[in-house]
């Protein structure tokens, strides 16, 4: 009787269990480099800036801008009308031929927005149908609000959706 599992022969190593496992551990850590790698270079971290010291630097000048807008006692309530389009803002504390609203995403640069206001009838309107998908969708974002000379501004961290906000 020929049985091919005699003691005298031995089986070529590729048909144990052992050495496959133990060659599954490298193999896996290969895989999941590549991965880490392929994700890394897709996706980049926006909320690390390469500027940092000269933003820094910046943020005295910023300060200064705050505290103007305190000084002058600014505010501003902004609305999202319900007709197509048109966004509103009340603003009192000085005159200003415009306003320039900006929209910062907390984790995606690629989102944020810059809209501009004109002033009309007592009060800044803005056409831009895109403000009012934005306060529609859940979402965190900074705005800021600014005069036309850039001498002041208003911000805040909203929490959408909303229709209305005060600065």
């Amino acid at each position: 009787m020929n049985n091919k599992f005699d003691s005298n022969t031995t089986l070529p190593w590729y048909h144990y269990r052992w050495p496959w496992v133990l060659m599954l551990i490298p193999f896996a850590a290969v895989l999941f480099g590549i991965f880490m790698v392929t994700i890394a270079l897709i996706y980049p971290d926006d909320v690390v800036v390469d500027t940092y010291y000269k933003d820094g630097q910046g943020i005295n000048q910023l300060r200064d801008l705050d505290e103007t807008a305190v000084a002058l006692n600014l505010q501003a309530a902004l609305s999202v009308g319900t007709e197509l389009g048109q966004s509103h803002i009340q603003f009192s504390g000085t005159e200003e031929p415009y306003l320039q609203l900006s929209l910062f995403h907390v984790t995606d640069s690629k989102q944020d927005l810059s809209l501009r206001f004109t002033a009309q009838d007592g009060e800044f309107v803005s056409t831009h149908d895109s403000l009012r998908s934005i306060l529609a969708t859940p979402g965190v974002w900074y705005l800021e609000l600014r005069g036309a000379d850039n001498d002041w501004r208003l911000r805040r961290r909203v929490v959408t959706p909303l229709t209305t906000l005060e600065f």
